[in-house]
């Protein structure tokens, strides 16, 4: 009896790996689940990472002849960026440099009363690093400088540069023992171009405020309908977006469906999730280690961000149109008082102009101690005319004119500083600091109404982090968000 209870034992055991063999060839070469193998999702990597010098222009350059008249570069602005960097390039090798610090007074006469042009980075670069990437000779004064957001020329110091790092209000003078460069050719080159002229708000409106703003623009105004990434896409990109994130891990991340149709992909107990929501955002937090890591550079972690973004969804949208996006934002994160990475936002065109959101932005990137910790995307893709015949002027001081007291109420201004009614237009006009056509996307409304299009803008952003939107032909209120 022993030996047939052994013998039956066998006997199950070898029908037991004969069925494991025939289950699995049935499931690895049966083509309906072969179409679901992980080995079969598209590599993002495919797509080229797009080089820092295509993504790190200047927000604003501006040039002017000394009259008060100021030329805005639009088509043409990384090819005068890359020209001025070589000059820059050039000063740097002066021997003796001597770097002193000026009254915001004597920069913007330099700046007004004479030929000169000003590189407006958008954002606050550390001025060793900004050397150190650009190859720019570092003089030992170079040392009283911390940060850069604007570089500048002026014929009032031929022999000499402009640093500002508007967010401490410092402003230096950079001295050379000769004039190495052809910065004022450069300068008188963008100031006699045809592009767009602009003016201090306080030629146009007078009031203290030097924020630049044109006249009036000419703009064609044509609702331009879009659609979200998610909705041209299928549920397969999303899935290959989603196994981008986790890897090999795929396997084992749980899946988690809300009431709204958020989908929600979780690795362990959160320490990656990745969430599909159904207004077509997708976002990615991972947990950041505790490893210690050196200076933190802007430069590095911006590489690290565009790598990163290639290999997670691309430049491309699902269906492999590429995505116009510039860098619009970065900002330091710090923790416990100390730098630790840099949030990247970047910013989509649409032909010649910005899409600016009332939520969201539509690419943002967070950089600890060199490791993507944070990682959103919230693209559109828009069906651009092909005749714009509706060409419109529109005029930004009729606009603020006509709806100051809206901005004042937005602006939230404390019972002690507000403003008597007849002040009121001043306080909102002396607050402006940035002013520009661009389209306005309503992401609330489209969630709301399902009405997905957007229209040619006035974007104007006052201090304390307001932005609002006017219509560029009516001169309506669009809407406002409060910026972090």
């Amino acid at each position: 009896m022993h030996k047939k209870i052994e013998t039956i034992k066998d006997f199950i055991l070898v029908v037991l790996f004969l069925s494991t063999i025939l289950l699995l060839y049935f499931f690895w070469e049966t083509p309906s689940i072969r179409n679901f193998q992980l080995a079969d999702i598209v590599n993002y990597e495919e797509y080229e990472e797009i080089p820092l010098d295509d993504v790190i222009v200047p927000d604003n350059i501006y040039a002017g002849s000394g009259n008060g008249v100021y030329v805005k570069v639009y088509s043409d602005k990384r090819q005068y960026w890359q020209r001025g960097i070589a000059e820059i390039q050039k000063f740097g090798e002066a021997s003796g440099i001597f770097v002193g610090e000026i009254t915001k007074q004597q920069y913007l006469e330099a700046m007004s009363g004479y030929t000169s042009v000003q590189f407006d980075l958008g954002y606050e670069v550390p001025f060793s690093q900004f050397c150190d990437y650009y190859k720019i000779s570092k003089n030992q004064s170079f040392d009283t400088i911390e940060a850069v957001s604007v570089i500048a020329y002026s014929t009032a110091s031929s022999d000499g540069l402009f640093i500002v790092q508007e967010q401490k209000g410092k402003y230096y003078r950079l001295v050379a023992d000769q004039d190495y460069t052809q910065l004022r050719a450069l300068a008188e080159e963008i100031a006699a171009s045809a592009e767009a002229s602009f003016y201090p708000i306080s030629e146009l409106l007078g009031v203290e405020n030097t924020t630049m703003i044109p006249w009036e623009a000419t703009v064609a105004y044509e609702p331009i309908s879009w659609k979200t990434e998610r909705q041209r896409g299928s549920q397969e990109d999303v899935i290959r977006l989603a196994q981008s994130f986790f890897g090999e891990n795929f396997d084992f991340i749980r899946r988690m469906v809300d009431t709204k149709g958020n989908v929600t992909y979780m690795y362990g107990y959160g320490q990656k999730t990745f969430i599909t929501y159904a207004n077509g955002t997708f976002e990615y937090n991972e947990e950041v280690s505790n490893s210690p890591t050196g200076t933190v550079s802007l430069y590095d972690s911006l590489d690290t961000a565009l790598q990163y973004i290639s290999a997670h969804g691309s430049w491309h949208t699902f269906d492999d149109e590429q995505a116009n996006l510039f860098l619009s934002r970065a900002e330091v994160i710090e923790q416990d008082g100390r730098k630790k990475g840099y949030r990247f936002e970047f910013g989509l065109m649409a032909g010649d102009y910005p899409v600016y959101y009332d939520r969201g932005v539509p690419l943002a990137i967070e950089v600890i101690n060199g490791q993507v910790c944070y990682y959103q995307r919230n693209l559109i893709q828009y069906d651009f005319p092909q005749e714009q015949n509706n060409i419109i002027q529109t005029n930004i001081a009729n606009i603020l004119a006509s709806n100051y007291e809206e901005i004042y109420r937005l602006m939230e201004v404390e019972k002690k500083d507000a403003a008597q009614e007849d002040q009121r237009f001043d306080q909102v006009v002396s607050a402006i600091n940035d002013v520009r056509l661009g389209y306005f996307c309503s992401r609330v409304q489209a969630e709301a109404t399902g009405q997905q299009e957007m229209v040619p803008a006035w974007i104007v952003t006052v201090d304390g982090g307001m932005r609002v939107y006017f219509d560029a032909q009516s001169g309506l209120l669009l809407g406002s968000r409060k910026l972090k």
